[in-house]
């Protein structure tokens, strides 16, 4: 039985040991990353933001169909604005999905 108490014993600090020299690394405080993996990491980032910049801003071929094939800007415009059609109100384009667009807007071309 005194055998097994001290083997119990040895194997909870033997864990114990294990999981304070990893808490450290849970923690981010690993080794020094060497000038290679700075570089991958730095690569790695790079991609991440070019991802994010195209499917924020790409419009894959959508901004033709929808302009130039559909011409929905004319239709969304009205007649009494150079469109055609009785046009659409800014509060029903807002209703139907166009509040991610004039948000950018609004951030990016009118404060200029």
């Amino acid at each position: 039985m005194k055998h097994k108490s001290i083997l119990s014993l040895g194997v909870f600090l033997f864990a114990t040991l294990v999981l304070v020299d990893e808490s450290g690394l849970l923690a981010g405080e690993g080794p020094e990353l060497s000038r290679d993996d700075k570089k991958v990491d730095h690569h790695e980032q790079a991609t991440i933001d070019l991802g994010r910049q195209i499917f924020r801003f790409d419009t894959f071929g959508d901004e033709a169909w929808w302009g130039d094939t559909l011409k929905l800007h004319q239709a969304i415009a009205g007649a009494r604005n150079g469109g055609v059609g009785p046009g659409v109100s800014p509060k029903t384009a807002l209703a139907v999905g166009s509040r991610s667009a004039s948000k950018w807007m609004r951030t990016h071309c009118l404060s200029s």
